[in-house]
């Protein structure tokens, strides 16, 4: 066999390969990843969000849940607040992978410190799905999590579950679902690793309810 002959060979066997591949890509998947790939456009078209938020975190050492509730601001591209008002207030603030907390007074001086998002696991977690959620930014969110979808099925209703691509992520948290309707969040829920259980619903504020910016 000459060489122009073998070369023509290898060139026309990964064509029938490529061609195999294609086929694995069923054209219902594709009309699924093209509707996934429009529901993030339509999210990402509004560069701020004001919410309010309800949280119940479950715990294999508690009898019944922490609750919790307040304020979410989102301003694109990465600025997310969470603003607790009940049952004591305090407030988180990420810009980047700088986090900011600051807690409730004690003894009449604030608790206030800074430190990487990355140095805590479950609060990436929740972070990154949101903002990048709320930013539209579907390659984002797949360089950080294997993403799945349930497709639309009544009122627009919609279903985004992310399984954490990095070990050590994963290791603390089992995986990440994102629910809700039309271009609106409406709920995330975060199941770790150990079993422990956090649910957050968002109901979206109108802007005259919207709290004035800092």
């Amino acid at each position: 066999m000459s060489a122009t002959t073998h070369v023509c060979c290898a060139a026309r066997r990964r064509w029938l390969m490529l061609a195999a591949l294609a086929s694995l890509v069923s054209p219902a998947s594709a009309q699924a990843d093209d509707a996934l790939v429009r529901l993030f456009s339509d999210l990402g078209a509004r560069r701020e969000r004001h919410a309010r938020f309800a949280e119940r975190k479950f715990s294999t050492l508690l009898k019944a849940p922490i609750e919790s509730s307040g304020t979410l601001i989102f301003r694109a591209p990465d600025i997310l607040e969470k603003l607790t008002s009940e049952p004591q207030r305090e407030s988180v603030r990420i810009e980047g992978n700088t986090v900011t907390y600051e807690g409730a007074p004690v003894r009449g001086r604030t608790q206030r410190r800074t430190f990487a998002l990355s140095e805590a696991p479950l609060l990436a977690a929740l972070i990154e799905s949101l903002r990048a959620t709320l930013a539209g930014d579907l390659p984002a969110l797949r360089r950080h999590y294997q993403v799945s979808w349930i497709a639309p099925q009544t009122a627009q209703e919609w279903q985004v579950s992310l399984v954490p691509r990095d070990r050590s992520l994963l290791e603390a948290v089992s995986r990440v679902v994102l629910r809700g309707a039309g271009s609106e969040l409406g709920a995330v829920e975060i199941v770790e690793a150990n079993g422990d259980l956090t649910l957050l619903n968002i109901t979206p504020l109108a802007a005259s309810a919207a709290p004035p910016k800092k």
